[in-house]
């Protein structure tokens, strides 16, 4: 059996400073007005204990175990490696954007400068090296890791999939170590 590579973010370490962001960008040499990870602030409310907790969520392709990118694209420009790595080659874009399209969570985006799809490539030249990826390296508290997924986390990590079924066929390979004092139903 293959083995499937993650990212791990613990919300409660992760400062939203963006490091991760600028790390990705830098080393993929995009434009000013594309990213392809994203941070988010969170803000949950407990009304039953008048309680506020925000947190950052830093996310990028979650490198589904069923990539919705890689069935949709008619030119073949996805592929999934053996570790899980699901790759894109801008050669084999046609600028159809179906992979834009289908992605339940908005990882291809079109390159403003060349027309095609891309998305982040988890720095497989980095980790074929024994090296992390850029991302997860620049990240100063140790928030985001990249794992290999073996069976179901445990009880403390909260899978992305929870509530959405159409999020659950794609089985995507981030995870959330959600915020101190939340119950994983």
């Amino acid at each position: 059996m293959a083995k499937q590579l993650g990212f791990f973010l613990d919300v409660n370490r992760c400062l939203g400073c963006g490091a991760c962001i600028k790390a990705c960008a830098n080393h993929n040499r995009l434009p000013p007005s594309l990213t392809w990870r994203k941070l988010r602030q969170v803000e949950d409310v407990n009304y039953d204990r008048g309680q506020i907790s925000r947190f950052f969520l830093s996310t990028a392709c979650n490198h589904c175990a069923n990539p919705e990118c890689l069935r949709v694209c008619p030119n073949g420009a996805y592929a999934k490696r053996r570790d899980g790595i699901v790759l894109h080659f801008p050669d084999k874009c046609g600028s159809c954007k179906s992979c834009v399209a289908s992605c339940p969570f908005g990882a291809p985006q079109i390159n403003p400068q060349t027309g095609k799809a891309g998305k982040c490539q988890l720095c497989h030249e980095r980790l074929d090296k024994g090296n992390v990826p850029y991302c997860v390296q620049a990240c100063v508290t140790g928030a985001l890791q990249l794992r290999e997924i073996q069976g179901n986390p445990t009880d403390r990590v909260l899978r992305l999939t929870a509530p959405l079924p159409t999020l659950r066929l794609t089985r995507p390979s981030t995870f959330y170590y959600p915020p101190r004092g939340t119950k994983i139903l």
